[in-house]
This record gives structure tokens, sequence and C-alpha cells, in this order.
């Protein structure tokens, strides 16, 4: 690329372009730049759209540039979207991995700060391989007055935020420090890096109801460089809104860039059957009930850049993406891909011009949101499978004539949230200050952020340990199983390490045959609640109740159980005190029961037991870690080793030591509900009093050891505590399925 971007300035050198107007935020002009740029018409371009893909110039002719891309989010741990990392070299680093990655193009949603585009030009400048690609989201507002796009003060505060970024984008320009948005003094001019232009976002099934009927009269839009023909208001809208970016670059500045509009399969014009909830009308149906067609946009008579559709299509939402009983005849090399089918229907009704897969991927998270036939999961997917599957999704893009995927995302953000998680990370603006893994949407990264303290490497707490002359300490098995338990915890985890007799931790190993089971009672809240018994006959009472309970055996593997008055399944979030030794499934629902509309077909609804544990080392240092793993046995140290996500254990936010605890008994059912009814930050929390941890081992349903212990009964001691923070600590790793998706797009020409 250095020898195309050297001709490419000698085509241009001597060319002046006259760039008549100085918009406003005292923008002016940029420098020049080293990388080849065309002249079209009177217009400066260094890329297009040409019939269904994306083409840039090099310097002589114009090549296909199949998309190989990965999104840039913007919020590090422990801050939200808008406080944007202000660090050249973080930004350096990730293209430079990026890069390494076989990928072409980086994707942002909204301005960045000023040393984002700076560390692009200067990257890019400086690159021994093909440099990145730059596609600019124009993010507008998240709230809509009355759900209706053409409100004009919302239209009027977009088309400023257009006109602001492409000044940005340019260089030349200095924003005023303001809320919510970048601001700072803009240097760089990107424009010739700049792959395309993306407005808007996902929109709503209710906004484009909202807008279509308060706007009957707005079907036609007849633009310079994108028109609507036959449309709704909402697509007249977008058509306007590409319009005037399309439009304002090239009078400011004399540039033709193509530009996008953002959609999703809850829009597409198909009608999906499957689509169809029990009692609810097709008509208020979210999923598919609403359309934004692209097949009502198209390219206006100056255009020469063009005009492409960007999607976020995902294989496990909506629903019919995998109950489509068509999608399912699609095939690939490894058989079933119901997302092939899903990609070749889309583009049997796309018009001629380019779609590009603006997101997909999956997350590493340990908790599922929706759950797929063939395991293509919203959550729960292995660091390994994410990279194997985004492989194979990224073929099928490319099999069917899509322009290329954008992966989401590079790196992971705890900012984010999920339906299924949303009610429960209480205070809510807290929650950015920890690693929830039970929310796939704090997940999806290729590079993890996460926690930079290993556990058990100094600040653990030992919470008891037996005395070694009173029972014969470790020998094996003469009742003293139970040797010692430490615990400790971090920004996404709760951890245990109980030490056991000689040879014990091995006889729980997963598939052996002998009749050992671990019980261990925990109790979050310290405080006058849940159950004194263990489910395990002839052992003494607890001292204090707990609310969940954790077995180990080496037959059924190891499985989290909660109190049936403390467990998210049965929207229930107090336990009352209690003398059974009852404990229930942890068994959330992830896919809602539907009807299909024309056969009557039943989709019963999908639970996850968010409570069965994964067998797997989790220490990442180590080669065969598991990014979904649980527990495992250290068997030359007879020691067992437990994480637990916190909001697994109802915990609300670690970071300042909260847990739930709403004894109210008329609260909604369900997370979509709660959220509905109350929005967030409805359930009652309090300040946890620490975790206390009780173990039992049982030998064929009899009870042969118990800790900690006082004779003949269970004693309590002091519960677990950890200091609360406001500032979380965190590093970065690749995840496995970087080298994975490196390989894939390495095969992608």
């Amino acid at each position: 690329m250095i020898a195309r971007a050297e001709k490419g300035l000698r085509i241009l050198a001597g060319i002046a372009l006259a760039l008549s107007l100085l918009a406003g935020w005292g923008c002016g002009g940029g420098k020049k730049t080293s990388w080849p740029v065309a002249e079209v018409d009177g217009s400066r371009m260094a890329a297009r759209a040409q019939g269904r893909y994306l083409e840039i110039y090099n310097g002589e002719d114009w090549e296909r540039q199949i998309i190989k891309g990965v999104n840039i989010g913007s919020a590090l741990p422990g801050k939200w979207f808008s406080e944007f990392p202000a660090d050249k070299g973080l930004y350096l680093d990730w293209f430079a991995r990026i890069e390494a990655m076989h990928a072409n193009t980086v994707r942002v949603y909204t301005l960045l700060d000023p040393l984002f585009y700076q560390a692009l030009d200067e990257f890019n400048r400086s690159t021994s391989g093909e440099g990145l690609r730059l596609l600019q989201e124009i993010w507008p507002d998240d709230d809509i007055p009355g759900n209706n796009l053409y409100d004009s003060i919302y239209t009027t505060n977009y088309r400023e935020e257009i006109a602001r970024d492409l000044d940005a984008l340019h260089g030349g320009c200095e924003i005023p420090e303001r809320k919510g948005r970048a601001w700072g003094k803009y240097t760089a001019d990107v424009l010739p890096y700049l792959l395309g232009v993306i407005i808007g976002r996902e929109i709503s099934a209710e906004e484009v109801l909202s807008t279509n009927l308060a706007n009957p009269d707005k079907g036609e839009y007849d633009g310079r460089f994108v028109r609507a023909s036959g449309a709704s208001a909402t697509e007249a809208w977008m058509a306007e809104s590409c319009d005037y970016a399309a439009s304002y670059v090239r009078d400011a500045y004399g540039w033709q860039i193509p530009v996008s509009f953002v959609s999703w399969p809850t829009l597409d014009p198909m009608n999906h059957p499957t689509e169809h909830t029990p009692g609810v009308d097709k008509s208020q149906e979210a999923d598919d009930s609403q359309v934004l067609d692209p097949a009502r946009l198209e390219v206006g008579p100056e255009s020469t850049a063009g005009l492409f559709g960007t999607y976020h299509i995902y294989p496990y939402y909506p629903e019919f993406m995998y109950r489509e009983p068509g999608y399912a005849d699609y095939t690939d090399e490894e058989g079933v891909l119901r997302y092939g089918g899903y990609l070749r229907q889309f583009m049997s009704v796309h018009p001629p011009y380019p779609a590009l897969v603006g997101e997909f991927g999956l997350s590493t998270s340990i908790g599922a949101a929706h759950i797929h036939p063939e395991g293509i999961n919203h959550g729960a997917v292995s660091e390994e499978e994410q990279g194997k599957q985004i492989a194979r999704m990224m073929r099928a893009i490319v099999r069917e004539g899509y322009a290329g995927g954008m992966v989401f995302e590079w790196a992971d953000e705890w900012a984010k949230r999920t339906w299924i998680t949303m009610p429960y990370m209480i205070p809510f603006d807290r929650h950015i200050y920890w690693h929830n893994l039970m929310d796939p949407e704090q997940n999806f990264g290729i590079l993890a952020c996460e926690p930079n303290r290993f556990p058990f490497s100094g600040g653990q707490k030992e919470m008891w340990r037996r005395d070694e002359g009173s029972d014969g300490g470790k020998t094996a098995f003469t009742g003293g199983f139970l040797s010692s338990l430490s615990m400790d915890s971090d920004e996404a985890f709760v951890y245990l390490k109980l030490e056991l007799a000689r040879g014990a931790a091995s006889s729980l190993l997963p598939g052996g045959s002998r009749t050992l089971e671990l019980m261990l009672g925990i109790d979050t809240l310290g405080k006058d609640s849940g159950t004194t018994r263990l489910p395990l006959s002839g052992l003494p009472d607890l001292p204090k109740g707990v609310e969940f309970l954790l077995r180990i055996s080496p037959t059924e593997g190891a499985r989290l159980l909660a109190r049936p008055d403390y467990n998210l399944a049965e929207s229930r979030f107090a336990a009352a005190p209690a003398t059974d030794d009852t404990f229930t499934a942890i068994s959330l629902v992830t896919n809602r029961r539907q009807v299909d509309q024309f056969d009557g077909t039943e989709y019963p609804e999908v639970r996850y037991d968010a409570g069965a544990l994964r067998y797997g080392v989790f220490d990442s240092r180590e080669a065969d870690y598991d990014s979904l793993a649980h527990w495992y046995v250290d068997e030359a140290n007879d020691n067992l080793y437990v994480r637990l996500p916190w909001a697994l254990l109802n915990v609300s936010d670690p970071s300042s030591a909260t847990v739930i605890h709403d004894p109210r008994s008329d609260l909604p059912a369900g997370p979509s509900a709660l959220r509905a009814a109350y929005g967030r930050d409805a359930l009652r929390v309090e300040k946890s009093g620490g975790f206390c941890v009780y173990a039992a081992v049982a030998d064929s349903g009899s009870p042969v050891d118990f800790m900690p212990r006082e004779g003949a009964a269970f004693s309590a001691g002091d519960p677990y505590t950890w200091e609360e923070w406001e500032e979380p600590r965190y590093g970065t790793r690749l995840k496995k399925s970087y080298q994975i998706i490196a390989e894939a797009f390495g095969g992608v020409e």
C-alpha cells in the first residue's frame, strides 16, 4: 500500500482543490494524505459502491474490497460510552492487532476523541501492511420525541451532528466541550481512509410505526444523492438523512463518499410466520410487524460514490432466525447453518447495491440470553467456539454475495447490558465498575477486558481450617475429608478454594465412579434469612441460614441451586427464615413461546439452566483455559477450585457490596416485565453482611464430614467480606478466538 500511496500522491501532485465553504464550529481545510485519491467528475473519491460491492481506489484503478472488519466500542471498564479514551497509544495498539488479524476495516458508532483519528492517520501512514479503512457511523440521539423521526428539533439536531462529524473527519476543526459527545481539536484528515458514512441506528418497530402514522404524506424524497420512492415515512427520513450527509461532504469539501443506512432483521421486508406470540396481533409483534425496505431507497442523479445498506444480523435473534423451517435447508461443510439460510433469503430481496453485514458475532459470557439449536447462542459460547462460528458465518456472508462482514466487537464493554440481566444490576449507574459474566452483551469482544489479579495470589481470606490434631487432618478417608476453605474475589467472580484430604479431590472429578458428594451451603445476606438445613439426613443444623446450595459429585457434576423464594427463575427475591432443605434449579427463560401464524406449529419456551456449572481450568494463563468454566480439581495438591459470577449469587453490585433483597410478593414475573413495569433499579437491595460457606461431604448418601465444626455441631465463623471499589482493576488479553478469526479473514480474498 505504501508504493500505491506514493504513486497516488504523484498523480495528485499539483492539483489544487478549492474548499470554499468554511463550516461552523471553527472548521477549515485539512492536510493532505499520502493515500491515493481519485478525481471523478470534479469530486474527490477514495471509495465507491459498485454493484454488490464496495471498491477502493488504488492509485490507478478501482479494486473490489471485501470488507473484513471489526466494530470498535468506546467504553473501557469503569467508563460509559461517552467517556471516550483519550489515549493515542491505546488506539495504535488496537490498530496493529486488528490489522494483524487480516482485517481491513474498523467501524465506530459515533464521533470519537480526536486522538482516535490522529492515531488512525499515523497508523495508516506508517504501517507496512495494507492499513485500515474507516466506517464512521453518525449516531442520532436515542430519545425520539413522540417516537417521531420527523420531529423538527430531533431532525435539526441530527443534521447538525452530521455536519459537525464530517467537519471533524476532514480535520482542521475544533468542537467545543459538550456533554455526552466527543469534542476537542480535530487535526487529522481521515476522509481518504473513509470507506463510508453510516447514518442512523437500529430503529425499533415502535419508532417506525409512530413515525409512519404521524407522517402519512412523507412517502417520496427526491434527493441529489439518495432518493426514496413509494416509501414509508421512516424510509423517506432515512433517505433524506443519507442525502444530507452526502450533500454536505460534497458541498463543503468536494468529496463524494458512499453513504449507508442501518437496519436489522426485525425490520426486513420478508414475512416470518414463526414470529407470532399467542394472544398478540401480528401487527403488534415487535420483531416482525414493521418494515424498512431497502428496495425503496435508491441512488440519486448526482451520486458517483453510491449507496449501501448496513445490517446487524445475528444467528439467534429474533427467534425467526432459527425457527423458519426453510432456513434449516441451508448447509455448509459443517452441516446445517440456519444463519446462512436467512442470509440467502434476505439477499434474494435486496436491491442491487451492496449489503454489508455490519454486525455479527458471539458472546463468551457464562450466562445466556437466547439459545440456538446449533449452539450458536447469545452467550454461553467458549472462546474457541466464538472464533469457529464467526469464521463459519463470515464464509457464509461472502458466499451469499454480501459486501463483507464486521465482527462485533473488538473489546469487551462492561457498560453494556442485556434484557436478561439489566433489572438485577442495581444501582444501574454502578454496573460499569464490575464485569458481569452472566450478561452476554458485556462479553462480545475478541479482546478480553477482565480483572487483572489472579485469584489466590494474595489477598484471599482463610475461612476455616481443620485442627489437624483433632481428627488426623489429611489422612485418607477417615472422616477428615475437609481440610480448609479460603475465599477470594475480584471484579467478576467470587472464588472458593477447598483443600481436601489426600485423594479426595480426585475422587470428585467428573466421570468417576465414587459415591462421594460435596455440598456447600452459601449465605450471601449475612442475616436471618434462608434455611438452616442442607439436604443430607444426619447433618446438624447450620448456625445461620443459607440461600444457595452448591452440589458436586463425580457422577452428576456441579450445580448451583437456590432457595425457591430467592430464585430469579421464580421472580422471588427474599429468602425467608426456614428449616426445610428445599433448593430449586436456577432455570431462566431465554426464548419465548411462539406459534406459527400459518400452520399452528408450536415453539415452546426454552430455558437455560444457569446453575449447571462447567468443569474446566479457569486460570487464563494456562493453555487449557476454559472461559466458561466454573470449577476444577488440582489433583496434585488435593485442591478444588470454584468461581461463581457475582450475579449468579444475586449480588446486585459487588463494588458497593449490595445484594438483592426484596420481600414484595406482587412483583411482575420475568426481567422484561419487571423492567417494563418499574424501569431500572426496580428491586430493593441492601448491604451484604458478607458470605459464609458451610461444607459437608456424603458417601453413598450418608454424611462423613462437615466444616466448620465444633464437635458435633456446625460453628459460625467470621464471614468473607471484601473491599469496595470506585475504580475497577482490569487488564486485556486476546481471546482464543483471535487467531481463528485471523485465519478466516486471511482466507477471504
